[in-house]
């Protein structure tokens, strides 16, 4: 069963291999590193009682792809892990973290199909400390078949079809499917905006507990602009899900996002409110945070409407040799079956200074705060991250690295308080 479910993110993946030999009206970056970091840790079981100090060593390889021509456009960029433990105060493991994706046809064609691949570490429940043996990896494939007609020269209208599968690959009792299709109209205003209304509806199965099965429908009308420096996109409309149980729940729904790229200062502004459940999350979108987190899953399955707002700043006027950058985000999630509601609210910044044209340090730091209302087994807690990094790279691509790192979590429960420092080396080679 694991070799069928994996069937359609192993061709998807040996797509973009092939394609990557297809030279013609082609182009294309492919790039990759291996890496292998070896650290001490004085509390590797990260408990407050009789810490253990252990060795852990740590083996990565990278591959990111970027490749497009007349017909397709095919993106990829994974991680592959493998952790070792000197002591076995946990099991080694091995995992994958990135995503892909192929595209046929472009936005002009008549016909198009897309076909995305998603894996993504996540704590197994929302206050799990996170250690290997508490996460567990959320993989998303789907396949998109689309349709559009041209009409009064620019406008088009499109039917777009959706068939996605969550697994989980430790608990697969959230594993689910989607099946949907959106239909919508497209009309460009100018040749740097654009204006679409699109309607949606998507029937959602889980596989283990079929009456939590649901629909959603929702209608959105979008704005969006492009200029050199600044970018723009506005999205309003209302959602709306039918469980297999209980009664309809209705919201508003609205993405809003905003981007300013100078050449020396890059700006992004995001807030948006949907509805999603606990198997989905946020569909493996791409993360930020360095600390481990569930994305909304809980003690079961349940729909949830979602709020956040994210904002990053990062700017190099500061130095010639320097660059700065600096974040928020507010994550707010409210369970429509039930009273509980989570919120996270994670800041982050990055200081990067070039000693030189090889050698660099970097200085982290970062802190997530959980509320969890409505639940008396979830617990609120603060977990704060200090990194320093030393790197120095060849002209070869090999790459060293000397770090060190604090973290440390307050709980309501003292089993859930540590504090950890660790320290170590690695040795990169970047092609």
């Amino acid at each position: 069963m694991d070799i069928i479910k994996s069937l359609p993110a192993r061709a998807l993946l040996l797509s973009m291999v092939l394609l990557m030999f297809n030279a013609v009206q082609a182009n294309e970056i492919v790039g990759g590193t291996i890496s292998v970091n070896s650290f001490i840790s004085d509390n590797t079981t990260k408990t407050a009682f009789e810490p253990i100090e252990e060795r852990q060593d740590l083996y990565r390889a990278g591959l990111t792809l970027d490749y497009s021509n007349w017909l397709i456009v095919a993106e990829a960029d994974y991680q592959f892990y493998a952790q070792k433990f000197a002591k076995s105060s946990q099991r080694d493991d091995e995992y994958v973290d990135g995503s892909a994706a192929l595209v046929f046809g472009k936005e002009q064609d008549t016909f198009g199909l897309e076909l995305h691949h998603s894996r993504r570490m996540l704590l197994q429940t929302p206050d799990a400390i996170g250690l290997v043996e508490n996460m567990d990896e959320r993989e998303i494939i789907s396949a998109a078949p689309i349709l559009r007609a041209r009409f009064f020269d620019a406008d088009f209208l499109f039917l777009r079809g959706e068939v996605a599968q969550v697994n989980f690959l430790e608990d697969d009792t959230q594993d689910s499917k989607r099946n949907g299709a959106s239909f919508g109209w497209t009309h460009p205003l100018s040749a740097t905006d654009v204006l679409q209304l699109s309607a949606q509806q998507i029937k959602v199965e889980f596989d283990q507990q079929p009456e939590s099965d649901y629909q959603l429908a929702n209608a959105m009308l979008s704005y969006a602009v492009q200029l050199r420096k600044l970018k723009y996109h506005l999205e309003a409309g209302y959602n709306e899900t039918s469980p297999e149980m209980g009664e309809q729940e209705g919201a508003p729904s609205y993405r809003a996002e905003f981007g300013y790229d100078s050449g020396y200062d890059i700006f992004n502004v995001t807030l948006s409110q949907q509805l999603t459940d606990s198997s989905f999350g946020d569909g493996n979108t791409y993360d930020p945070s360095n600390i481990p987190d569930g994305d909304g899953r809980t003690n079961g399955l349940a729909l949830i409407d979602r709020k956040k707002v994210d904002v990053s700043w990062r700017t190099n006027i500061i130095c010639a040799s320097c660059s700065f950058s600096i974040g928020t985000s507010l994550e707010d999630d409210d369970y429509l079956v039930g009273d509980e509601a989570s919120r996270n609210l994670y800041t982050h910044s990055d200081f990067v200074y070039s000693l030189s044209n090889a050698a660099s340090v970097e200085f982290s730091a970062d802190r997530s705060k959980y509320n969890f209302d409505g639940s008396a087994v979830i617990k609120d807690y603060l977990i704060d991250y200090l990194s320093f990094t030393y790197s120095y790279r060849f002209s070869s691509g090999l790459n060293v690295q000397l770090f060190a790192r604090n973290e440390e979590r307050e709980s309501e429960t003292a089993e859930q308080s540590y504090e950890e420092n660790s320290y170590g080396a690695g040795l990169g080679y970047f092609f």
